[in-house]
């Protein structure tokens, strides 16, 4: 699948799909991130936006575990983009240095040679409207203290996103009934 830049504003979603979740600890962000990759197939892109410090670059490691990575994922700031062997590629980006549209295309983003497996993006908001759809845009808001609010929303038609939301949003209930707090990447 080619993940080619699009100009213009993005078209609403027919399809709604939208989970609330907030995380105390990060920990938690990871094994959210973690629960995520295990059910990615490829070719899906995760945009994620927040302030500095909201725990994108937390999510993006759980992510890459769950995803059978093993070397330690860091966030790409300085030299854009990362790729990652697992049980899907992951390519991670990061758009915090990008201010213009010919940053983005001067980047590489959306070329076919680049762009495979799993794409995860930093800093999506900058370029959201530019994004292929349906992607899943995961928005994170500080709370007081370590507590994440973190808002899992589907762009575009996709059921199995949707599908996913679901199954995250009854994993995270759960989750938090049975107070896990244990910090083992298994679970």
């Amino acid at each position: 699948m080619n993940h080619s830049v699009r100009r213009g504003p993005s078209r609403p979603s027919l399809l709604p799909g939208r989970i609330v979740l907030l995380s105390h600890r990060p920990f938690e962000t990871r094994a959210l991130g973690r629960r995520l990759g295990r059910h990615l197939e490829g070719n899906e892109i995760i945009a994620l936006s927040g302030p500095l410090g909201s725990g994108k670059t937390c999510l993006a490691q759980g992510l890459g575990r769950g995803l059978g990575i093993a070397q330690p994922i860091n966030s790409p700031s300085f030299v854009l983009m990362k790729r990652y062997r697992g049980r899907r590629q992951l390519t991670h980006w990061d758009w915090y240095r990008l201010n213009a549209m010919a940053d983005l295309e001067s980047s590489g983003f959306g070329d076919p040679q680049i762009e495979s497996g799993v794409i995860i993006i930093e800093w999506a908001e900058k370029f959201l409207d530019c994004l292929e759809q349906p992607f899943l845009h995961i928005e994170i808001a500080l709370g007081g203290g370590n507590t994440r609010r973190m808002v899992l929303a589907v762009r575009g038609r996709s059921v199995r996103f949707r599908r996913l939301l679901r199954e995250i949003e009854a994993w995270w209930k759960a989750r938090q009934k049975n107070g896990k707090t244990d910090t083992n990447p298994g679970h």
